[in-house]
């Protein structure tokens, strides 16, 4: 799960300061130039994803799951597609280097591997599925890593047809497997097999009473007691609703889980313990991640209009969730132990698993347009390594600027533009309603538009971040002035000014609300900064941002709330805050 990503900041005068790094904008530099010597910086390391090449083969490839034993050994599946649309199983191995095809057995006409567990680098078991060449009808597929190569595992195939979706290992002789299989035409019932560590057999799984089409697409263990499964069954008429199982060490049993609206399915779970659950998928329009509490399953509101395939958890506020909009762009979300919020990634397709090693080692994996696709986070320093190339950018005049990167990355997302077609004018200072566009679209907030009429009386429905404006106000980012400040500048209340330039301390408090960040205090409330003192009304938001290493001041241990932020900066600091968990 963790892409790699790193940003190499050029030699020239960059600050220390992590605005990241950025030094601050008066209206009287907007030729460019910039205050203070600052010691030059020459490399930074920022934790983000980023795209691992990985091979292809055939005439398109996709990875449907990941497992991740140690930094120099993991493994991913899925199959490939040929020119006569048969397709062939995937699996493709990180020896901490290099993404390679590693020789997979298939059988029948076609065959697919769609989920992946490991217990040691000598005990890797993939599961999909196979069309038999006879019959035409699908069969469960299990594969064994020995480490030395892959071998089918013979396993029971109940009815018409049976296929695997998802996987989990405790030890080399407790392995769960999960899917579905057709007892009768018509009929798709939940099918759960255990590994013993000398045969496979079926464990008997119930089906709920609605509909006749139950399939298990995840599954997740705690301890051999302490076993999950989750998927969504039909609903008779129309639509699905939620599938959650339970293994207690002695019987499988459903589990009343939440539906929003009448299309919830869930793709993913993933375990902390007996009390911390996470499963994920969508309601066909929206996300949808659902927690277990140790007694009840619940929903926990998540942004974006997309699906969620597959969730990893590494403590109980480091959870990340991975899927695709249906826009058609990757959709990476994480979980900080309060609320879940989108993470920017650099491509377009759809993840499908995720797996970590620890909150500095994740890896997705999925598809996209050109085959395979393999994202990784590290938030490690080590060697630079380039940052992917996410699109063209236009822009002549930020070629050598310290925040390339930061501009790059958001304008490849669509979350800001030039002020023409080649320009993206760094030195000019960033207006209330430039940002409130720029916060609204790199956060993916839902679009809002009110029922009638206009929330400020200086923002009327035909000014070009009329819906942004009320989008962040709606979400409780963005807010508007007090009577005496609209007076002053001859709006009438209310008012939001959008045409003022915003400034350092602004845009940190807006950031800090738009990354749902927990409000800190430093240890004793001794303020980080010498003009950013208790009493600042920016104070806390400064010192969160600070902690999460958004911002940073200057050399002479300032912070200037109150100056202006050019361009440049206001991208560098809405980068930070949608990358630094």
């Amino acid at each position: 799960m963790k892409a790699t990503k790193w940003y190499t900041l050029l030699t020239l005068a960059v600050a220390l300061l992590l605005f990241s790094g950025a030094t601050n904008a008066t209206h009287s530099q907007a030729s460019g130039s910039r205050p203070d010597s600052v010691t030059p910086t020459p490399t930074e390391c920022i934790p983000s994803w980023g795209v691992v090449s990985s091979p292809n083969v055939g005439n398109s490839s996709q990875l449907y799951g990941v497992a991740t034993i140690s930094t120099s050994d993991v493994w991913a599946v899925g199959d490939s597609r040929d020119t006569s649309n048969h397709t062939s199983t995937l699996t493709e191995h990180w020896n901490g280097a290099t993404w390679s095809i590693v020789s997979s057995p298939i059988s029948g006409t076609s065959s697919s591997l769609q989920g992946v567990a490991a217990t040691s680098p000598g005990d890797v078991w993939a599961v999909g599925y196979y069309i038999d060449s006879t019959t035409g009808y699908d069969g469960r597929l299990i594969e064994h890593w020995d480490g030395s190569s892959w071998s089918i595992v013979s396993a029971p195939s109940p009815g018409l047809s049976s296929f695997f979706y998802g996987v989990t290992a405790l030890s080399s002789s407790d392995v769960w497997a999960v899917g579905a299989y057709v007892p009768s035409v018509g009929v798709v019932s939940t099918l759960v097999e255990h590994w013993d560590g000398t045969s496979w057999s079926v464990v008997a799984s119930p089906n709920p009473s609605v509909g006749t089409y139950s399939p298990l697409q995840s599954v997740a263990a705690i301890s051999p007691n302490d076993v999950w499964a989750v998927g969504y069954a039909s609903i008779s008429g129309s639509g699905y609703q939620t599938l959650a199982e339970h293994w207690n060490g002695a019987s499988w049993s459903i589990i009343p889980s939440p539906n929003a609206g009448t299309h919830s399915v869930l793709y993913g779970v993933a375990t902390i313990s007996s009390s911390d659950v996470w499963a994920v998928g969508d309601d066909s329009t929206n996300t949808l991640t659902e927690h277990w509490n140790g007694s009840t399953w619940g929903v926990a509101p998540s942004p974006g209009t997309a699906q969620l395939a597959g969730v990893a958890a590494i403590s109980s506020s480091d959870v990340w969730a991975v899927g695709g909009s249906f826009a058609g762009a990757t959709q990476i979300e994480h979980w900080d132990g309060a609320s879940w919020r989108v993470v920017p990634n650099p491509s377009t397709g759809i993840l499908h698993g995720t797996s970590a090693l620890s909150s500095s080692d994740v890896w997705a994996v999925g598809s996209a347009t050109t085959g395979t696709l393999v994202e990784h986070y590290s938030a490690a320093c080590g060697t630079p390594m380039p940052s992917p190339t996410i699109c063209p950018v236009p822009f002549t005049d930020i070629t050598g600027n310290v925040f390339y990167n930061a501009i790059a990355y958001l304008y490849c997302r669509g979350a800001l533009n030039g002020t023409d077609a080649t320009h993206y004018s760094p030195a000019l200072t960033t207006t209330r309603a430039q940002f409130a566009k720029v916060v609204v679209l790199a956060f993916s907030l839902p679009s809002y538009t009110p029922n009638s009429g206009q929330d400020f009386t200086d923002v009327p429905i035909g000014y070009f971040a009329y819906g942004y404006i009320e989008t962040g106000f709606h979400a409780g980012i963005l807010g508007g002035y007090d009577a005496n400040t609209c007076a002053a500048h001859n709006a009438a209340f209310p008012c939001y000014l959008p045409n003022l330039p915003i400034t350092r301390g602004q845009v940190t408090k807006l950031i800090v609300s738009a990354a749902h960040y927990a409000l800190l205090t430093p240890t004793g409330g001794n303020p980080t900064f010498t003009d950013v003192p208790p009493q600042s009304v920016f104070f806390v938001s400064i010192e969160t941002a600070h902690a999460h290493g958004v911002i940073n001041g200057y050399p002479d241990g300032s912070f200037r709330p109150n100056n202006n932020v050019r361009r440049d900066e206001m991208a560098q600091i809405v980068f930070k805050g949608l990358t630094s968990p």
